[in-house]
């Protein structure tokens, strides 16, 4: 690459890095309904959640001099399909495939990467191959299982695929739908540069979760973000004089053999990423219930907040367990 390329790329580098490598939703920021491919120079490799992120510098169709700023899904995903960051490195020569962004053609979300080698990486399970039948990236995880000990819900548990906690639409009060309109997907995200996730929007993380029986209380570990959720088995427990928080007070109860959660307090602002926004007097009841083998835990959610909603609202999804997967580090790290 000549000197004069390197310096235009290098300056157009500094002018969207920032706003490329920010955590926020992808869909507003991505056509997904398209793909495009190019080829070119990777010059920098950034492993870490919550999105891997590339630089490709290389030429577009007319010829001139291009740098691609790249996201890709999380550490935490592509870790569990076998991908490693030692897999690509600065100087290597790469064509790569994905959705370009919508409001720049500097940024693409990455599907595909070929390497020098020949093999193709797959940086998602729904990814099919493009260029080569020497594929990287397979659901290394374990199978799922049935609860032959009899462990009960106290287990690692993965994302199971069914439900995805979100429904089409939902019954919003005048007031919440005046807002939903205001909402800019990308500006107003309340996710960006790793603000953690508060009740109940928390719930609908892709990555594992733990409980934990501590006899007075029942410990949920979420890997997203690190967090940590505290189920008092008692009323009496829990201070109600401390603060509201991100994740509110929780109180559970067994009812049979399915775990009951009803959380207040919650000092969180947003419902989810489109726009609901919702009020400090939001309820949620959280029920998890095993299937009949003890290999799927099904989890129905009733949000409650008349500011918000005409009436409550259900949501469900659900988690299997594969014996082997552990709730790992997040580290996010932030573009600030």
């Amino acid at each position: 690459m000549n000197t004069k390329l390197t310096t235009v790329l290098a300056g157009l580098f500094l002018m969207i890095a920032a706003g490329a490598y920010a955590h926020h939703a992808t869909g507003p920021v991505y056509d997904r309904s398209r793909t495009v491919e190019m080829e070119g120079e990777v010059t920098e490799v950034l492993w870490r959640n919550p999105h891997i992120g590339f630089t490709v510098a290389g030429v577009d169709s007319n010829g001139d001099p291009r740098m691609l700023e790249i996201e890709t899904n999380s550490v935490s995903i592509v870790s569990r399909f076998g991908l490693t960051p030692g897999l690509v490195s600065p100087g290597t020569r790469v064509t790569v495939a994905g959705n370009p962004g919508r409001m720049s053609a500097d940024l693409l979300w990455l599907t595909n990467m070929l390497l020098p080698s020949g093999d193709e990486i797959l940086f998602g399970s729904r990814y099919a191959p493009r260029w080569s039948d020497r594929t990287i990236g397979e659901d290394i995880r374990g199978e799922i299982t049935p609860d032959v000990d009899g462990r009960g819900i106290f287990r690692v548990w993965t994302n199971g695929g069914g439900g995805s906690l979100w429904n089409s639409s939902y019954p919003l009060t005048p007031a919440a739908q005046a807002a939903r309109d205001r909402y800019d997907p990308v500006a107003d995200d309340p996710t960006q540069n790793c603000a953690p996730k508060g009740m109940p929007y928390i719930m609908e993380q892709p990555y594992p979760m733990q409980f934990i029986d501590e006899g007075e209380a029942i410990v949920m570990r979420l890997e997203e973000y690190d967090t940590v959720r505290r189920f008092y088995m008692s009323a009496e427990d829990v201070d109600d004089s401390a603060p509201p928080n991100l994740i509110g007070r929780s109180v559970g109860r067994w009812e049979g053999d399915t775990l009951v959660v009803d959380t207040t307090a919650i000092d969180y602002g947003f419902f989810n990423n489109a726009g609901i926004r919702q009020s400090p007097a939001v309820q949620t009841e959280e029920r998890f219930t095993l299937n009949e083998d003890g290999s799927v835990l099904n989890y129905q959610l009733t949000v409650t907040d008349p500011a918000t909603f005409a009436e409550p609202v259900v949501q469900d999804k659900t988690w299997v367990w594969r014996p082997g997967e552990e709730v790992r580090p997040y580290d996010c790290a932030s573009s600030e």
